[in-house]
């Protein structure tokens, strides 16, 4: 499957920021760091093969309320 890089690429060392990719049919896939606290886990429905990471709010500023972070 081939991806697209959306957003990311202004990194120093282009690897390391969290970045947006889209595949070929069209879904989103986002890098970020891996969300481990228990408090934070148990607020959200994470299903099967599913996994919560986090990425700054400045990342996706088209999201409502992410403009005021």
């Amino acid at each position: 499957m081939r991806l697209t890089r959306l957003r990311g690429e202004d990194c120093p060392d282009g690897r390391t920021c969290p970045a947006v990719h889209m595949t070929e049919s069209g879904s989103l896939i986002i890098v970020g760091r891996v969300v481990t606290d228990g408090e934070i886990l148990s607020q959200m429905a994470i299903g099967d093969g599913e996994l919560a990471v986090e990425v700054p709010a400045a990342l996706l500023p088209e999201v409502p309320g992410c403009a005021d972070y």
